[in-house]
């Protein structure tokens, strides 16, 4: 239905121009303007001072407030028509313009200038007969329910939402416990490994002591024998074998003498400390919906950087033999230690030689027949894998210095023992065909990998960094599995430069490479295992038969070995 609104000064005439905060109820029927002093709570109308006469007498009984109670002017009931800006002027008009209903101070301040401006009282009239009035109690009714829907969805929501908070609480006390489990297990083993090295310690200063024991009871059985005696050939006896004695307890205390105090120091790894202090939390957690959630939070995203490729930029050799070196060197492995200092294998001379920064053989120390491989285990000690015989497989464990190298302690293993990797208190022990998992002190904990379709199937395999990943060479299929530690397949790499693979190398910062026998090669492949990305050795690059190579961490260089007196040593770039 269409409207015909009057203008304000139609609606309004015979009115003064002035605002007040309440007009006279009874006056505003005449079309006056006239300031109201007094409000009647019963009648709920305000009434200036000449319509308050006959009111009052009318209405005797009626509660009349005058302006020292102006508080009082607006009751409860009056909240509805009552101007939210300015309480508790009344609403009196309608402004067209902005849709708005207003007080006579709203007009004054913020709708002098607009067209549209018409009294309630007018626009009212009629209102309850309008088909849009009548609809007003069903079409709220409709809204309110739907409010009410969405409320409880929402309400619901909310209880989903708890719950999942439950569920996601439980997979991160579940993953705190297995932290929890990982360091205990990490304890563990390094007290483990604590009370073999002192069992080695311990073992070669009960040895000392046993001699020392020994050498003192002879003589003294020796010395009370000889006084107990008086016959001259007799007392000739005793006399020189107290000498010999005594010459033997000398040597024994001068050997003694050149010992250094035994001790035993502790390194903390702190990478696992500095990597938890680099995580925020144990994990990403999103709202959805939300445009930047992926499946999977927990999900480590492959760098999209594109691995690192060496480039040879200038290469030279040195001499690895010594003087009682019986035939020419066989490199078989080389490893770092945290110092700088490298430490190689020389298979066929059946030595263990130690390299000063400018490669030259500082320290070397004569092993039992055939070491096969070699890996680092602490700040100054390495393990050693033998295949001495057909029923003799040892691990040795010696302390390394820069002049000085001696065998602390070993253990015995029931199969073949060519190849041999440590991670995190753990070593790995390989045969030609496969892998088993050993604690520190020798105990077999689990045969990860096996492959007996072939001659040689496990190698000089690696471990990537995080010892995730098991990087081994298939000599017999010239190729390259990546294991993961359960022993599966992730993927299997061939390549034409692969001709008996003998060993891999991954570096501390992750690179990976590969020795090939046959076809005189060294190449760098993906982590992924998925290509390979550059051959940085090939035949007749100053190198017979490369069988161990190294990535240096402390000075970036590619160090080869193989069956040569010599050691390749490469700039990369």
């Amino acid at each position: 239905m269409a409207w015909k609104h009057r203008p304000l000064n139609d609606s309004v005439s015979n009115a003064s121009d002035e605002i007040h905060d309440f007009s006279c109820s009874v006056c505003k029927d005449d079309n006056l303007n006239i300031q109201a002093k007094h409000f009647c709570g019963d009648c709920s109308n305000y009434y200036c001072d000449e319509c308050l006469k006959f009111h009052a007498k009318i209405h005797k009984p009626h509660v009349v407030f005058g302006r020292k109670d102006v508080d009082k002017w607006v009751v409860q009931g009056d909240a509805l028509v009552t101007c939210d800006l300015h309480p508790p002027t009344v609403l009196e008009l309608l402004c067209e313009d902005h849709a708005e209903l207003c007080c006579h101070l709203c007009v004054s301040l913020n709708h002098r200038m607009c067209k549209r401006v018409d009294l309630i009282s007018d626009l009212a009239k009629g209102i309850h007969k309008m088909a849009d009035f009548k609809q007003l109690p069903a079409n709220v009714t409709k809204v309110t329910a739907s409010l009410n829907q969405v409320s409880e969805a929402r309400k619901k929501n909310k209880n989903s939402l708890k719950i999942s908070r439950k569920s996601m609480l439980t997979k991160i006390k579940s993953l705190r416990s297995s932290l929890n489990e990982l360091l205990d297990e990490l304890e563990k083993r390094t007290v483990e490994q604590m009370d073999s090295v002192l069992a080695g310690i311990d073992w070669s200063l009960q040895k000392d002591i046993d001699h020392c024991d020994l050498l003192h009871d002879q003589l003294k059985a020796l010395l009370d024998s000889v006084q107990a005696h008086d016959k001259e050939s007799r007392s000739f006896i005793g006399y020189r074998k107290c000498k010999d004695k005594m010459a033997e307890g000398n040597r024994l205390l001068r050997e003694m003498n050149t010992k250094q105090k035994a001790t035993i120091t502790f390194q903390p790894d702190t990478r696992a400390q500095h990597l938890l202090s680099d995580i925020k939390t144990l994990g990403n957690i999103k709202g959805h919906p939300d445009p930047d959630f992926e499946q999977s939070s927990g999900q480590i995203k492959q760098s999209s950087n594109k691995p690192e490729v060496f480039k040879v930029k200038q290469k030279k050799t040195y001499a690895m033999n010594i003087k009682n070196d019986k035939q020419v060197c066989c490199i078989d492995c080389i490893t770092e230690l945290p110092g700088g200092e490298i430490v190689l294998v020389d298979n066929i001379n059946c030595r263990v030689k130690v390299l000063d920064s400018e490669y030259k053989v500082t320290a070397h120390c004569d092993l039992p027949e055939f070491p096969q491989d070699i890996c680092n285990i602490s700040d100054h000690e390495v393990a050693v894998a033998f295949e001495i015989g057909t029923d003799r497989n040892e691990v040795y464990f010696l302390t390394v210095s820069a002049d000085n190298i001696k065998m602390t302690r070993k253990f015995s293993v029931d199969h073949s023992c060519n190849a041999i990797k440590h991670h995190e208190g753990e070593l790995y022990v390989g045969t030609a065909t496969a892998l088993y998992l050993y604690t520190m002190t020798g105990r077999l904990e689990r045969k990860v990998y096996e492959d007996t379709s072939g001659e040689v199937t496990v190698n000089g395999f690696d471990l990537s960094s995080d010892g995730m990943k098991l990087y081994i060479p298939v000599s017999s299929y010239n190729k390259v599995n990546i294991i993961d530690k359960r022993g599966n397949i992730l993927a299997t790499l061939q390549d034409p430069d692969f001709d008996w693979p003998y060993s891999v190398h991954v570096s501390g910062t992750g690179h990976v490479f590969v020795c090939s026998l046959e076809s005189n090669t060294v190449v760098q492949i993906d982590q992924e295992g998925r290509k390979k990305l550059a051959t940085l050795v090939r035949k007749g690059d100053s190198i017979n038969k490369p069988m161990a190579v190294l990535h240096s961490t402390h000075t970036g260089r590619l160090i080869v070995g193989g069956e040569q007196n010599d050691i390749l040593v490469m700039e990369l770039q």
